[in-house]
C-alpha cells in the first residue's frame, strides 16, 4: 500500500481535481484505490460524479468521533464505500455527511490536539493505515488523501504522518511559494527520524496556458525550486477551459485525449514512479535513475554512486521473478560501473526469459571487459545460434566475437546460412561481413552456396548473387569471379547489367594486370541512362572516366560523390571493394583523385592488397 496526500497550501489551484483524475487513472489501470476527503471543512470527493455514491456516507469525522466516544478504533470498512468506474473498483473514505445537519457540530467538537496529547490520536490513526492495509483481505494499492490547505493540525497528520509521499500543488506565485516553505520544511524535519521517508513531489496547478513572452512563468518556478529547494516537477497542470470543470466530471475519462488528462496522466506517472513496490512504479523508476545518476555526477555529489545503487537493490528485491525489472537495474549497474551487480541482475533476466539475447549480449560485453573471454564467447555463441535473433543482437555479438574470437568466420559461415533470416537482416550482415578482408572467402562460399540451393527468390536471391561477386573480388579471387558472371549475366559482356558489367571490368583488370578500356567505355555508356546518382555510382563512374581518360568527367563525379556522401551512412568503395564508413570512403576518394588529376596510371588499393 501506498499512501500520497494532495496538498496545497491555498485553494483554487486545482488539488482535489488533480487527485480524482489520478484516482480514476489508477483504478483503470487495475489498481485497487482509496480516496480519503480530509479536507473536513470543505469537502469535495463526492461531488464528483464518479463519487456520488458516497454522498452522505460515514466517514473520517464520523470515525474519529466513534473512536472518541468508545475509546477503540472502529471498524473501517464501515466508513469506507464502494465506487465503479469501468468495472474497475474504487472505494471512498468521504469526509462524512457534511450536508446533514450535525456535521459541523460534530466536526468543531474533535480538539486534534487533546486526540494526540490525551487519547493516542498517533496510534488511532496508525491503526486506521493498518486495516487500509488489510481491507477485505486485500488491502488498497494506493491511498490517496485529500489534505486541508493551510497550516492546522489535520494538515500535520496528512502531511507528516499517514504519507508516504506529498503531492505538492501550487501556483507559482509568491504567496504560494512563500506559504509552501514552512509546510516543506516540516516534512523535512520528519524526514530526518524517519525511514523510509516521505517523498515530495512538485506540481505547479491551474496554471494559465498562455504565451509566457515575459519570461514569467518560468522565472517563477526557479523561484519555487530555490525556495522550496526540488529539481523538477512532477507535471504542469494547466488551467483549462471547459464546463465539464463545473460538471465537475472525471476528465480522464470524459475527455481522454484532451491536453489536460495527458497532464493528469503523467502526475499519475510520477506518483507511480515513487512507490517501488508496484512493478510499473519500478520500472519507471529504473528508467529514471540513469539521468538521476549523470545529473548528480555533474553535480559532483559524491554520494550518489551509493544511492543509486541501494535504490536499484532496494528495486529488484522487491520483484525477485520480473525479468523486466533486472534487465533494467544491469543498465543503471552497468552505467556506473558495478560489473558484478550487472552480471547478477542479467543472470537473473536470462533465467527468467527475459530478453534473453540482449541478455546475453550485454553480459557478454562485460565479461569482455573484465577480461573473462571464454564467458564472453560462451554468450556470443549463444545469442548468434539463438532462433528469435535480429540484426540487433546479431551484429554486435559478431562484431566482439571478431575481436576475441579466432574462430569469428566460421561463426559468421554459421550465420549466413540459416534460412531463418529475412532480407533486411542478411542485407545488414552482408554489409558487416564485406567490411572485413579475412571474412571474405567464407562470404563468397557461403554467398555462392545460398545461390545455388534453390531456396532464394527474387530480391533475396540478387542481393546473395551480388554479395557472391563483390567478396570474389574483394578476396581476389579474379578467375572465379569472372566465370561466375560469364555464367550467369548474359551470352556476352555486351548484355551485361551496369552492376554485373562493372564487376566483371574489375575482375578483368586484376586478373590481366592492367584494365580494359573497351569494358570501362562500355560502362560509361550505361552509366549515362542509369538513374541511380549514390556516392557508390558516382564513385564508379569516377574511376570508369579515370580509366578512359575522361579527366574532368572524373574529377567531377569525384565531386558529386563527395557531396552525397552523408556521415555515419556505411557505403561501398570499389576502390578497396569492401563495405567503408564516410571517413574511409572520403580517404579512398581522395586517393583516386589524386592519381587521376597527376595523370598517373590509376591502381586502386584493392589490387595492391596481397
Amino acid at each position: 500500500m501506498y499512501v500520497v496526500t494532495f496538498y496545497s497550501f491555498k485553494g483554487g489551484v486545482g488539488r482535489t481535481m488533480a487527485l480524482v483524475n489520478t484516482s480514476v487513472a489508477l483504478a483503470r489501470l487495475g489498481r485497487r484505490v482509496l480516496v480519503v476527503d480530509f479536507d473536513l471543512e470543505a469537502p469535495g470527493i463526492p461531488s464528483y460524479s464518479v463519487f456520488q455514491k458516497a454522498m452522505d456516507c460515514k466517514g473520517v469525522v464520523d470515525y474519529v468521533t466513534e473512536y472518541r466516544s468508545m475509546g477503540i478504533a472502529p471498524d473501517a470498512r464501515d466508513y469506507i464505500s464502494p465506487c465503479d468506474i469501468e468495472n474497475n473498483r474504487i472505494w471512498v473514505m468521504p469526509a462524512g455527511c457534511h450536508t446533514r445537519p450535525g456535521y459541523n457540530e460534530a466536526l468543531n467538537s474533535i480538539d486534534w490536539q487533546d486526540l494526540y496529547e490525551h487519547r493516542d490520536g498517533y496510534l488511532m490513526f496508525e491503526d486506521l493505515k493498518q486495516q487500509w492495509k488489510q481491507f477485505d483481505g486485500e488491502g488498497f494499492d494506493y491511498v490517496l488523501i485529500d489534505s486541508r490547505t493551510g497550516h492546522t493540525d489535520v494538515g500535520g497528520i496528512c502531511t507528516r504522518q499517514l504519507p508516504d509521499a506529498v503531492m505538492v500543488m501550487f501556483l507559482p506565485n509568491d504567496q504560494n511559494i512563500d506559504g509552501l516553505a514552512p509546510i516543506i520544511s516540516g516534512i523535512r524535519a520528519e524526514n530526518k527520524d524517519r525511514n523510509p521517508k516521505i517523498a515530495i513531489e512538485f506540481c505547479p496547478s491551474n496554471v494559465p496556458d498562455l504565451d509566457d513572452e515575459n519570461d514569467i512563468l518560468s522565472s517563477q518556478l526557479k523561484r519555487a525550486k530555490k525556495t522550496l529547494k526540488f529539481e523538477s516537477e512532477s507535471s504542469i497542470i494547466n488551467h483549462y477551459s471547459s464546463y465539464d470543470v463545473l460538471a465537475q466530471k472525471a476528465f480522464v475519462l470524459a475527455r481522454p485525449n484532451s491536453k489536460l488528462s495527458k497532464q493528469y496522466e503523467k502526475l499519475r506517472s510520477s506518483i507511480v514512479a515513487l512507490n517501488y513496490d508496484d512493478p510499473e512504479g519500478a520500472r519507471v523508476a529504473l528508467k529514471r535513475l540513469p539521468a538521476e545518476y549523470e545529473r548528480a555526477r555533474r553535480e559532483s555529489h559524491t554520494k550518489a554512486w551509493g544511492e543509486v545503487r541501494n535504490k536499484t537493490a532496494d528495486i529488484r528485491s522487491r520483484h525477485p521473478t520480473d525479468g523486466e525489472i533486472a534487465f533494467l537495474a544491469s543498465r543503471i549497474l552497468s552505467e556506473i560501473g558495478d560489473s558484478a551487480g550487472e552480471i547478477e541482475a542479467l543472470n537473473a533476466a536470462i533465467d527468467l526469459n527475459y530478453e534473453r539475447n540482449r541478455a546475453y549480449l550485454a553480459r557478454a560485453f562485460t565479461y569482455s571487459s573484465i577480461g573473462k573471454q571464454e564467458e564472453a564467447k560462451a554468450d556470443l555463441r549463444a545469442v548468434v545460434a539463438s532462433p528469435d535473433v535480429s540484426i540487433f543482437e546479431l551484429g554486435p555479438a559478431l562484431q566482439i566475437l571478431q575481436e576475441i574470437d579466432r574462430d569469428w568466420t566460421e561463426i559468421l559461415g554459421q550465420v549466413l546460412r540459416r534460412a531463418d533470416l529475412d532480407l533486411s537482416t542478411i542485407n545488414a550482415l552482408s554489409t558487416y561481413a564485406l567490411s572485413h578482408r579475412e571474412a571474405l572467402r567464407a562470404v563468397a562460399e557461403v554467398s555462392l552456396e545460398r545461390v545455388n540451393s534453390g531456396e532464394l527468390e527474387n530480391e533475396a536471391l540478387q542481393v546473395m548473387r551480388n554479395n557472391a561477386v563483390l567478396a570474389l573480388i574483394a578476396s581476389r579471387q579474379f578467375t572465379r569471379a569472372i566465370e561466375y558472371l560469364e555464367r550467369t549475366s548474359g551470352e556476352s559482356w555486351g548484355d551485361f547489367h551496369l552492376i554485373d558489367l562493372f564487376n566483371y571490368a574489375m575482375a578483368k583488370w586484376g586478373l590481366e594486370g592492367a584494365p580494359s578500356l573497351e569494358l570501362f567505355t562500355h560502362c560509361l555508356e550505361k552509366f549515362a541512362f542509369a538513374p541511380e546518382r549514390t556516392s557508390n555510382a558516382l564513385q564508379c563512374l569516377a574511376l570508369a572516366a579515370g580509366v578512359v581518360g575522361d579527366k574532368d568527367h572524373a574529377v567531377n563525379a569525384i565531386s558529386a560523390a563527395l557531396e552525397r556522401l552523408q556521415p555515419g551512412v556505411i557505403a561501398f568503395s570499389c576502390w578497396t571493394y569492401l563495405y567503408s564508413d564516410a571517413d574511409e570512403f572520403r580517404s579512398d576518394l581522395g586517393a583516386m583523385k589524386v592519381q587521376i588529376e597527376r595523370n598517373e596510371p590509376i591502381k586502386p588499393l584493392l589490387f595492391e592488397v596481397g
